[in-house]
């Protein structure tokens, strides 16, 4: 091979294999392009919408007006409790007695008067359920109306922080503490709706 020949394989090997070939500048200017997008604010990133998080259970746990409805309604609840106990001696008392005067009154008397007061049981049973159904609706709308409250500001709030999207903690496994703005939901409502009034149901039938 002639000084000529070997000088053009030379420099055709190092347009091939040289300490840059081709394919490894353009391996390392697409590596350094991606560095140089990391270090650029992301577009679809900036434009995300900002995800805020309520626990909407402690919110009815713990606010004035959940639990000034628990505390109402359990005062309904054991003013009820104490009349169902007197109407159950009462019936108590009446088996008593007729089980006593079984031997001194007619069989049509005693079956009369069995009749009569199994009767009164039932009564007081279909009262009883009448009584308890009663209480519990009165519960379940009465939170609606806080629930309804609490909604309201949860907008309201989560506007204020430009979120767009709310989701409950029950729903989600983890989120950062900065996302949640329940304290601040609590603090709202308890300023907006420190009581509200719950119809009495005792008196319904």
């Amino acid at each position: 091979m002639t000084k000529r020949n070997r000088e053009r394989t030379k420099r055709h090997a190092e347009g091939r294999h040289g300490a840059f070939p081709f394919g490894w500048r353009l391996l390392t200017a697409l590596i350094l392009f991606s560095f140089a997008l990391t270090g650029m604010p992301s577009a679809s990133f900036a434009a995300a919408p900002l995800i805020a998080v309520v626990d909407v259970q402690k919110i009815m746990q713990e606010s004035l007006a959940a639990q000034g409805v628990k505390k109402k309604l359990e005062a309904q609840r054991v003013k009820f409790q104490s009349e169902i106990e007197r109407e159950e001696n009462d019936l108590r008392q009446a088996e008593q007695t007729l089980t006593k005067e079984r031997a001194s009154v007619s069989p049509q008397t005693y079956v009369d008067h069995e009749q009569q007061l199994r009767q009164r049981f039932a009564a007081v049973e279909t009262h009883v359920q009448a009584r308890r159904k009663t209480l519990d609706k009165s519960y379940a709308d009465t939170m609606a109306l806080v629930r309804t409250a609490i909604l309201g500001i949860v907008a309201e709030v989560a506007h204020n922080h430009g979120a767009m999207l709310v989701v409950t903690q029950q729903e989600i496994l983890w989120a950062d503490p900065h996302l949640d703005m329940t304290d601040e939901v609590l603090k709202r409502l308890d300023q907006n709706l420190p009581k509200i009034e719950v119809v009495a149901p005792v008196d319904a039938e």
